[in-house]
């Protein structure tokens, strides 16, 4: 029999949401690096499938946490929004940033540590249930009371899984390559520009291909891939791995000759639950933007909700997590999730190449409105929009 441990907080998956929760906690109260628990099955530095991106509402959040040394990353001033022959670009000093994620994850476990949080890589979860007055959390090498169990565990969450919490038909797709690239010919290394090509939209996909400059281990590396949302289940599949061999064939690439990896991501739905007594969700294991598919931005702001809560809750000796939800739909950051998916719903719905021609063509009024009259959307305040061919 394996002796029982007794923690307070257990966060289960020690990525961007798991680590923003626990660095949250001990930048409130230093006490908390002594009654948090990080496990997660994988072992620093690991490989994740991820573009990697970070936009300026997610630095904002590591900005708060003061966090040191950053590890290495692509800046992009510019992003190209196509829809065939319509393209617009928006311009902006660093408008996010490409990291890699299996260097980003690591740094944010150094820097927990570095700070006296436990972080147990390694040890996977193997079985959860929940009692009146705790949370038993089985793993591989111990059982866990805990009186709050924060599942950040992604999309695949064990936790929803082994809870029966599934919300089923909020799963997207997504395919990813990179390829080796000579910086000075590729005009997305020369002026710091990503591209997000929505042209299948057309075709059925619900969602765009995409290019991202990106170092790996200093060397350049375009980051390409294909997201499908489906936010509209009923609608066909596309042949995913064909949108992206043809997106990479107009760029002179060969899918053939890389390693191609996939997975999908449980995008995020207001109506969805988001908590249990004792337990709570977060980052992609609570949901990410269907628009766009942007998950470490909003897995940081999940860490920032949840830490909120988790002091709230022992202040108040109330582990139920009622008001969970709210904090999620007014926290600044986290609050566009809603607006994302509901723009989702309607832009992944249109079938017409006509209207979707025409919507395409009146999107850059959308994104001014929003970048006037709201900044926590559009984090711009005046977003330079040049026409491209």
């Amino acid at each position: 029999m394996k002796q029982v441990e007794h923690v307070d907080i257990l966060i289960i998956g020690s990525g961007p949401a798991g680590m923003s929760t626990a660095l949250h906690l001990v930048k409130a109260d230093t006490g908390w690096a002594k009654r948090v628990v990080v496990i997660d099955k994988a072992v620093h530095p690991r490989e994740k499938l991820c573009a990697g991106g970070v936009t300026r509402p997610g630095a904002s959040v590591l900005a708060r946490l003061k966090l040191t040394s950053t590890p290495s990353n692509y800046p992009v001033h510019e992003v190209r929004l196509v829809y065939q022959d319509q393209g617009y670009a928006v311009q902006d000093d660093s408008l996010f940033r490409v990291f890699r994620r299996d260097e980003f994850d690591h740094w944010l476990v150094q820097q927990g540590e570095q700070r006296g949080l436990c972080v147990r890589q390694g040890e996977a979860l193997k079985d959860i249930v929940p009692h009146d007055n705790y949370v038993e959390v089985i793993t591989e090498k111990a059982t866990i009371h805990a009186k709050i169990v924060v599942a950040a565990d992604g999309s695949r969450s064990l936790v929803r899984q082994r809870l029966k919490w599934n919300d089923n038909g909020r799963m997207a797709r997504l395919l990813e390559v990179i390829t080796p690239e000579i910086a000075e010919e590729r005009p997305e290394f020369r002026e710091n520009i990503a591209v997000f090509d929505f042209s299948r939209m057309a075709a059925g996909l619900q969602g765009y291909y995409w290019d991202f400059p990106s170092l790996v281990k200093g060397k350049p590396f375009m980051n390409r891939g294909v997201f499908d949302s489906r936010i509209r289940p009923e609608r066909p599949r596309v042949a995913l791995k064909e949108e992206l061999r043809a997106a990479m064939s107009k760029r002179e690439r060969k899918l053939d000759m890389c390693e191609l990896k996939g997975h999908p991501i449980y995008w995020f739905d207001k109506n969805g639950s988001f908590s249990r007594p004792r337990i709570i969700l977060a980052g992609d294991a609570a949901g990410v933007d269907p628009l766009f598919g942007e998950g470490i931005s909003f897995a940081l702001a999940y860490g920032e909700v949840a830490a909120s809560a988790l002091i709230g809750a022992f202040a108040r000796n109330d582990f139920d997590f009622t008001d969970y939800q709210k904090c999620i739909l007014t926290h600044p950051v986290l609050k566009q999730l809603h607006l994302r998916a509901f723009l989702a719903r309607i832009a992944y719905r249109l079938k017409s190449p006509r209207l979707l021609y025409w919507c395409w063509r009146l999107s850059p009024l959308l994104l001014r409105f929003l970048a006037k009259y709201s900044s926590s959307y559009v984090s711009m305040k005046r977003p330079r929009l040049v026409k491209i061919s």
